[in-house]
C-alpha cells in the first residue's frame, strides 16, 4: 500500500485534530496512538478497495465484461448486431434519464434507450400512453423485445399502446405483386417499414 500508517500518521488530519484537542499524548508508543494507527490502516484498506471497484465502472470506458454486466442489470435485450459504441451509449442513456422522464418528451427519450424511436401522446381519460412507433434499432432482433423492455421502464400505472405506421399488408402485397416476390426481396422489417424497394 502507498500509505504507511506508522510513518504517515503524524501527517494525517486525524492526528492533527486529535492533537489539537490536547486530551491525548500521541507521542511515542501510547495506546491511543496505536489505536489511531489501526483505524487509519483499516480506512486506507477500505479506500483502496473503493478505488479498485470504481476503476473502469463508467460505461463509456469500462471493459466489455463490465459493459455486459451493465446491460444485464438494466435489463437490455440482446443486440447481436450492435456496435460497441451503440451498446455503451444505450447504457449511458438509461443511466442518465433520471429527472428527465417528465412528460411525453421524457418518455420518448426513455423509448430511445429501449431501442424505439416514436412519438408519444398521453391519453389521460383512459390512463394510457399511445406510442406511434417510427422505427426500432437495427441492432435489435425483435421489436417485441424493445416493447417489453419499454413497458418495464414506463410508468406501471399507465397502459402502453404501441401503434405502427408505414405500409400495411395490403400495400406490401400490391407493391410486391406476389408473396413470393415479397419474400424474395429479403428485407428486414425496418426496411419494409420504411417502404424501401416497394
Amino acid at each position: 500500500m502507498s500509505y504507511n500508517p506508522i510513518l504517515d500518521l503524524p501527517k494525517s488530519r486525524m492526528y492533527r485534530d486529535m492533537t489539537a484537542l490536547g486530551f491525548y499524548n500521541l507521542d511515542g508508543a501510547t495506546l491511543v496512538r496505536g489505536e489511531m494507527r489501526s483505524y487509519q490502516y483499516a480506512i486506507q484498506v477500505y479506500l483502496e478497495l473503493i478505488d479498485s471497484i470504481a476503476g473502469g465502472w463508467w460505461p463509456l470506458d469500462c471493459t466489455l465484461e463490465r459493459l455486459s454486466q451493465w446491460e444485464e442489470v438494466l435489463g437490455l435485450p440482446l443486440r447481436p448486431r450492435a456496435t460497441e459504441e451503440q451498446r455503451r451509449q444505450t447504457v449511458l442513456d438509461l443511466l442518465s434519464l433520471g429527472e428527465q422522464l417528465r412528460g411525453p418528451g421524457g418518455v420518448e427519450r426513455l423509448l430511445l434507450a429501449a431501442g424505439i424511436r416514436g412519438r408519444v401522446e398521453e391519453d389521460y381519460p383512459h390512463r394510457r400512453l399511445l406510442v406511434t412507433v417510427e422505427e426500432f434499432g437495427e441492432e435489435y432482433d425483435s421489436i417485441y423485445q424493445c416493447m417489453d423492455r419499454a413497458r418495464q421502464l414506463l410508468p406501471a400505472h399507465l397502459e402502453v399502446v404501441f401503434e405502427f405506421g408505414g405500409p400495411d399488408w395490403t400495400q406490401w402485397e400490391a407493391a410486391a405483386g406476389t408473396w413470393s416476390a415479397f419474400d424474395a426481396a429479403d428485407l428486414t422489417w425496418q426496411q419494409r417499414d420504411r417502404a424501401e424497394n416497394l
